[in-house]
């Protein structure tokens, strides 16, 4: 009689599994960030108004800045969604 060949010790279900559990944890870091950045956008765009109706002007200093970092904020959440497609 000849010995069947043994199988590997992982099946492709495994595999699959393991895959899927990675891709899942992946997007669960990938959501939580995004909703992070969504609400560090929302609190710089309140705090961006408020400069505002206190200087009264667009081109305050204190305006400027948040507004500064209010788009490198909204680049980095357009990055991290376009990169997540």
């Amino acid at each position: 009689m000849e010995m069947a060949e043994q199988q590997p010790s992982s099946s492709p279900d495994t595999a699959i599994h393991s895959i899927s559990s990675a891709l899942l944890d992946r997007d669960r870091t990938s959501i939580g960030a995004s909703r992070r950045l969504e609400e560090e956008i929302d609190e710089l765009r309140k705090s961006m108004t408020e400069a505002f109706l206190r200087e009264e002007s667009f081109t305050a200093d204190t305006v400027m800045e948040i507004s500064r970092m209010l788009d490198a904020k909204i680049i980095e959440y357009m990055k991290q969604i376009t990169v997540n497609r």
